[in-house]
C-alpha cells in the first residue's frame, strides 16, 4: 500500500471514530431527563385574587329619633316634576289608611334622594319637593312653614332662594346640602356665610375604592352624632369640602388624591357647623347606593339630623317681593302685609336735593 493510500486511509479512520464518538456522546445526552424548572405560578388566574375589593351591602335605613312630625322641603334642581307637575307633599294618606308617599319619579331628579325622603316618611314626617320656579310655590313661603330644609343642587338657587335658605339655618333650622365635583363656586356662594366651603376638583383613590378609583371609602374622623356607627361609606364622586374651624367629618384615605393637585392624602368630604351639614358627594343618597357599606347608617344619621333641630323662627314676609322676601327699606309687622319702603318727599323751593 502507497503512502498516499494509507494517508487517506488514517484520515478516514480518525473522522470516522471522531464522528461515532460525538454521536454516541449525544446519545447519552438525550437520553438524560431534562433539568428541572420553576413552577410556573397560576395565582393570577384564580377569581378571588383578580377581584377587585368592594363594599359589603348594609341594611334598611332606620331612624333612631322619635320626633313627632317635622316638615322637610327637598330641593333637587329646576328639573321637571313628578306626574302631573307642581310640589309634592308627602305623606298622602291619612291615618286611617296606610302610608302611601311620592318619592319621585323612575328616572327623575327626585329619585335621587327616595330612600332619604322614605325613611322620613315612614317615621311620620311630612316632605315637600320643591323643584324650583316650577313648584308654583315660592322657597321662602314653603320654608316658613318648615323645620328642615335639604338641597341635592345648591348651583340651582335662585339669589332670593339661597338668602332665604341662609336665614332659615341661621335661624335654627336643619339645613342639609350636597356637593357634587364641579359644585365648589355655587356652594361656597350659598354656605360661605355659614362657615362652610367648597374646593374645586374631585378626589380619587387608585387603591382604597369600591372596585372603581372614583369610587372612594370614606371614614369618619371621630365621634359624632352623624356619623354614629358609620365604620366606612361609598362616595361615588366626591368633592373636598371644609368648614371655618378646619374639622372634617368624614374623610377620605392617605392614599386617595385631589384631581387638581394629584397630591396625596386625606381629604374632608363631610362637616357640619351648627345647624348646617355639608357632603361633598350626593350619589349615597340614590337607591343603588344607599345600601353600599354604611350608607344607609349615614342616611339614618342624615334623617335623624333633620328632624331633632329646634324650630326655626324665621319670616320671610307674605308675597312681599320676588320669591316672598321683603324688599329692602320695607317691614313685615307681625300677622301683617310688608310695608313697602317710603316715597322721598318732595324738598322745599328754596332748598337742594340731595
Amino acid at each position: 500500500m502507497s503512502v498516499d493510500l494509507r494517508t487517506t486511509v488514517g484520515a478516514f479512520a480518525v473522522v470516522f471514530l471522531a464522528v461515532v464518538g460525538v454521536a454516541a456522546a449525544g446519545g447519552v445526552v438525550l437520553d438524560g431527563a431534562p433539568p428541572e424548572t420553576d413552577a410556573v405560578s397560576d395565582d393570577h388566574w384564580e377569581l378571588e385574587t383578580v377581584e377587585p375589593e368592594t363594599a359589603d351591602e348594609g341594611g334598611a335605613i332606620e331612624m333612631a329619633s322619635d320626633e313627632p312630625a317635622n316638615t322637610v322641603v327637598i330641593h333637587v334642581g329646576s328639573a321637571a316634576g313628578g306626574l302631573g307637575g307642581g310640589t309634592s307633599i308627602l305623606p298622602i294618606e291619612d291615618d286611617a289608611g296606610p302610608d302611601e308617599a311620592d318619592v319621585g319619579t323612575l328616572g327623575g331628579v327626585d329619585r335621587g334622594v327616595a330612600p332619604l325622603a322614605a325613611a322620613l316618611v315612614e317615621s311620620g314626617h311630612e316632605v315637600t319637593y320643591y323643584r324650583g320656579p316650577v313648584s308654583g310655590t315660592s322657597l321662602p313661603s314653603l320654608l316658613s312653614e318648615a323645620d328642615a330644609f335639604v338641597t341635592t343642587s345648591p348651583g340651582a338657587l335662585s339669589a332670593t332662594d339661597a338668602d332665604a335658605v341662609v336665614s332659615f339655618a341661621e335661624a335654627g333650622g336643619r339645613t342639609l346640602a350636597t356637593s357634587d365635583p364641579g359644585s365648589a363656586g355655587p356652594l361656597t356662594d350659598f354656605a360661605s356665610s355659614l362657615g362652610v366651603y367648597g374646593d374645586a376638583g374631585y378626589v380619587y383613590d387608585m387603591e382604597n375604592n369600591d372596585a372603581n378609583y372614583l369610587s372612594v371609602f370614606v371614614e369618619p374622623t371621630g365621634s359624632a352624632a352623624l356619623t354614629e356607627g358609620v365604620e366606612r361609606v361609598v362616595f361615588r364622586g366626591a368633592a373636598r369640602v371644609g368648614g371655618a374651624d378646619e374639622s372634617a367629618m368624614l374623610a377620605t384615605a392617605e392614599t386617595s388624591r385631589l384631581s387638581t393637585t394629584r397630591e396625596a392624602g386625606s381629604y374632608g368630604v363631610a362637616v357640619r357647623n351648627e345647624s348646617l351639614a355639608v357632603v361633598g358627594d350626593s350619589s349615597f343618597l340614590e337607591p343603588e347606593n344607599a345600601d353600599r357599606a354604611d350608607n344607609n347608617v349615614l342616611i339614618g344619621n342624615l334623617a335623624d339630623f333633620l328632624v331633632t333641630g329646634e324650630n326655626p323662627d324665621v319670616s320671610f314676609g307674605p308675597g312681599a317681593g320676588p320669591g316672598g322676601a321683603v324688599p329692602p327699606g320695607g317691614t313685615a309687622p307681625p300677622g301683617g302685609s310688608p310695608t313697602p319702603p317710603s316715597e322721598p318727599s318732595d324738598p322745599p323751593e328754596n332748598a337742594t336735593a340731595t
